[in-house]
């Protein structure tokens, strides 16, 4: 009888790890999880533009600084009842003599 015993219980063992790697998900299924995304303010809200440029242009060297392009970041703003956006643009100025 212990032999029979012996003999259902490694059957049932078999059938529950058939089972389990069955339901168990394969490593090439896993989903990578995506990272949140903003999404743009909408566009009939009102913006405010807002300029931040250094107040010279001249480098440290003397030579005149060369605009090469700007950062824009907005900022959704509320003021009860109104929504708007500041939009901040910053300027990215660049020597072509120190290159600085």
């Amino acid at each position: 009888q212990a032999s029979l015993l012996d003999d259902l219980i490694e059957t049932d063992l078999a059938a529950i790890e058939a089972e389990l790697e069955i339901l168990a998900p394969k490593p090439a299924q896993l989903v990578a999880r995506q990272q949140p995304k903003r999404t743009a303010l909408p566009a009939e809200f009102p913006r405010t533009l807002i300029h931040h440029e250094p107040e010279n242009t001249q480098c440290q060297c003397g030579c005149a600084l060369k605009r090469i392009g700007e950062d824009v970041s907005e900022k959704l703003d509320y003021t009860p009842g109104v929504f708007s956006v500041e939009r901040h643009i910053r300027g990215k100025w660049v020597c072509d003599n120190c290159e600085t």
